[in-house]
């Protein structure tokens, strides 16, 4: 049960007589969530909402139909009330009718994006109000019996007011929308109907294909905002969201990165509560010299905790540590088993400690390690990108952790995705083989946050701030360092983890941000900016539509006529593509082995010359 329904109900119980609730098989915790209002509970056996929910629950009324007076048909599809409810119901208690509809929703259906992830589905109502009369009526009972042979379920809230009216009932709304420039007010200009008075926030917006909102220009954030101004807490809901939002799609649509300053501290950020601890993989002793300078930009106060694979290094770590001055108060090296699983194997496993016993609010993860297989400048890159977004000054940091402060639901910080130097975008789940993975591990763990098609918002890397809380139910499955290695139950489990830190914090109740300084902003904006204007140099229209038809062809796999003639034939030639599927894996298997022998050729070359002195 979202939490933000919970308080929903609290503003609306005074103004009710009698509550019945309809309860989705997929809704485990109702009952607790709910025992204060002592409502009726109706348990329907589809996984999500139908608008035939609330026919069942009219059912039940039928008995007393007599005694009520009027009856709200409304759901946890929004988040609010804003301000109260008081305003809207003295003045539409006011209008006479046979009911009322909170905002008159004119226009057509938004798009549905099936393929990306993002279909359209029905949403509990917002507020639609039946009076005894409409009860009574028999266009009131043809529209629930005639129900199923509807258009489609998320068109019912849209349809049911129109065909009321057409049988001559009256029919009024609070917000008409002919007030407002779009026949969807609610959604495409939600920030006006709010600061009309308008008492809820749509939340299924925030769960749209996020390329859809930037089509018609709808900013959630400046949504998120008015809200707030009218009395939403924006923690409380975002929390709440990330339960049942994929992480990439809520980060995008609530426009949840934060660009903050380096050179001065930003009004409330107060951690001098905040009990922090600093978790450091050091395995490369050289790097982990250099990263120290960064530690030092942590309130004087924190914990120091370092994982090493030896106890030579972890000697040589103690020396180094102790001859700075980096304002910790409490050293502790610990001597791991050097597996597989590197730094998020030290993590959930050798410090699994510092998460479940909930000695530190915040947990700032690090690491230390040789990048053998990357150039110069892409591992320099790297190393900046991952330490200075989280560690770049004293007052940076303040400001970060003043997140943590402020928002006692924001569960975990880190960069967004880095893109210069490394190809992740488009391909964060490695293929389909992490996310293969990810999705045992978040079964396993009870979880049902939504995972990305495409890219899961992650701290590719791994490095982040977090609330021990947040990311605990991965500590609490009590996995060993064998589980890392290819003998594991779980393929790939440390990159499986790093991709779903976002989600099982969902899971928990807390969001997640990303955090840039203002030079990486400027770096990475400018970058992405020039790459994604080349991407799209061949294609006209907006991302919204070009997008799903380039999905549709499949990925190129590979360069030339090999990758393009069959993304040809899955695009036009469903059925032949299938048919030449095998002969292409063939091809790419021989391209695939080919490579692979030139590259043993020329290391075998390499190393010819290096005994006779070549270079």
């Amino acid at each position: 049960m979202l939490p933000t329904a919970v308080s929903a109900l609290r503003a609306l119980a005074p103004h009710a007589t009698r509550l019945i609730v309809t309860v989705p098989s997929a809704v485990q915790d109702v009952d607790l969530g709910l025992a204060e209002f002592n409502p009726q509970i109706v348990h329907v056996a589809s996984a999500r909402f139908t608008p035939s929910h609330y026919r069942e629950a009219l059912d039940l009324l039928a008995p007393v139909r007599d005694e009520i007076d009027e009856v709200v048909l409304t759901g946890d599809g929004w988040l609010g009330p804003l301000d109260s409810f008081d305003e809207l119901l003295a003045r539409m208690d006011a209008v006479p009718g046979d009911g009322w509809q909170a905002a008159e929703i004119a226009g057509a259906l938004d798009a549905s994006f099936d393929d990306q992830g993002h279909p359209l589905v029905a949403m509990p109502w917002t507020w639609f109000v039946a009076r005894r009369t409409l009860l009574d009526s028999a266009a009131w009972q043809r529209f629930w019996a005639g129900q199923e042979r509807m258009p489609l379920p998320a068109e019912h809230e849209r349809l049911i007011a129109p065909r009321l009216i057409d049988a001559g009932l009256r029919i009024e709304y609070a917000f008409t929308a002919d007030r407002y420039p779009t026949a969807n007010a609610p959604v495409h200009v939600a920030d006006l109907l709010i600061e009309d008075g308008y008492p809820f926030v749509d939340r299924g917006f925030l769960a749209w294909y996020p390329t859809y909102l930037d089509r018609h220009g709808i900013i959630g954030k400046d949504i998120l905002d008015a809200a707030v101004a009218r009395g939403l807490n924006k923690d409380a809901a975002l929390g709440a969201l990330a339960r049942v939002v994929a992480p990439r799609t809520l980060n995008a649509n609530a426009g949840l990165l934060e660009i903050l300053p380096q050179k001065s501290v930003v009004p409330g950020s107060d951690t001098s509560g905040l009990r922090i601890a600093a978790v450091v993989y050091a395995r490369d002793l050289p790097e982990f010299e250099h990263l120290c300078g960064k530690l030092g930009n942590l309130p004087a106060g924190f914990d120091l905790i370092v994982t090493t694979t030896d106890g030579r290094k972890a000697a040589r770590i103690e020396r180094f540590v102790e001859s700075r001055t980096l304002g910790y108060a409490r050293l502790d090296v610990r001597v791991t088993p050097s597996r597989k699983g590197r730094d998020m194997a030290d993590f959930f496993v050798g410090c699994h400690d510092l998460l479940l016993d909930r000695d530190y609010d915040v947990i700032v993860k690090v690491h230390a390690r040789k990048h053998v297989e990357k150039t110069l400048n892409v591992v320099r890159y790297f190393t900046r990108y991952q330490t200075e977004n989280l560690l770049a000054s004293r007052e940076y940091v303040q400001n970060v952790l003043g997140l943590f402060a402020r928002k006692p639901q924001l569960g975990v910080v880190f960069p967004p995705t880095m893109h210069i130097g490394y190809s992740i975008l488009g391909s964060g789940w490695g293929g389909g083989q992490y996310r293969t993975s990810a999705v045992r591990l978040l079964r396993k763990l009870g979880i049902h946050v939504p995972l990305e098609n495409v890219s899961p918002l992650s701290p590719y890397g791994g490095m982040w701030m977090c609330r021990p809380q947040a990311v605990a139910a991965l500590a609490e499955l009590r996995l060993g360092y064998r589980d890392y290695t290819s003998a594991g139950p779980v393929k790939g489990l440390a990159r499986a983890q790093e991709r779903i830190i976002a989600h099982v914090a969902g899971g928990s109740g807390f969001y997640t941000q990303t955090v840039l300084t203002p030079a990486h902003a400027a770096i990475s904006h400018t970058a992405i900016d020039y790459k994604v204007d080349q991407l799209f140099s061949t294609t006209t229209g907006y991302p919204a539509d070009v997008i799903p038809l380039i999905q549709r062809a499949g990925r190129m796999s590979g360069r030339g006529i090999f990758g393009l003639s069959r993304m040809y034939l899955t695009l036009n030639r469903p059925m032949l593509a299938a048919l030449a599927a095998p002969f292409y894996r063939l091809a790419y298997t021989a391209i695939g082995i080919a490579k692979l022998g030139r590259r043993g050729l020329r290391e075998t070359q390499r190393r010819i010359n290096n005994r006779r002195g070549g270079f």
